[in-house]
């Protein structure tokens, strides 16, 4: 069976409700759900934002092309973020310790923090290089960083002679 994109949609935010009903059930309290979103692009599956308007967002191109992998893992391993996060929300916990793991083995879902999923079908990003040079190299610093220097004056220097990088073109370089 073949579904269009917001089919997909669909199923992903009722997998995602079934998760969060499943932590309310566990942990006998209830829990708000989350925004849900479907704008995750490059090689993340998803991901969790925390905060006033807890977020949970999906790489729908990922989830396309291998849905039933997807469905299966992705969903819970976030909604595990999101009920540590509120089961937490004063205390810094790591991303994937020891109560992320605790959730998802009560989910009954392996705890792994990296997919194992297909990426040859998913359009990835790829970074622009801009040349920077100092006394005695030049480099090529990625999209990133050439807008750290541009828009927030931050500073990168030479690790040879310690002198601050500078850009020698405004355009990227091409075939990058």
């Amino acid at each position: 069976m073949s579904c269009n994109l917001s089919e997909y949609q669909q199923q992903l935010m009722d997998i995602t409700r079934h998760w969060v009903a499943q932590a309310e059930a566990l942990f006998k309290r209830s829990f708000p759900m989350p925004e849900i979103r479907f704008d995750l692009r490059g090689q993340s599956a998803g991901q969790y934002r925390g905060g006033k308007q807890p977020c949970i967002r999906y790489n729908m191109p990922m989830a396309m092309t291998q849905f039933e992998a997807y469905s299966q893992r992705t969903p819970a391993h976030e909604v595990a973020h999101f009920v540590v996060d509120q089961l937490h929300p004063k205390h810094r916990v790591k991303p994937h310790g020891a109560q992320w793991k605790a959730v998802m083995e009560a989910f009954g879902v392996e705890a792994s923090r990296c997919h194992q999923y297909d990426l040859s079908k998913v359009p990835q990003r790829v970074q622009q290089r801009f040349s920077y040079k100092c006394a005695c190299q030049e480099y090529q610093l990625s999209s990133t960083r050439h807008n750290r220097v541009q828009y927030r004056g931050v500073e990168y220097r030479c690790t040879r002679c310690g002198e601050i990088l500078q850009c020698t073109s405004s355009y990227p370089i091409t075939g990058c």
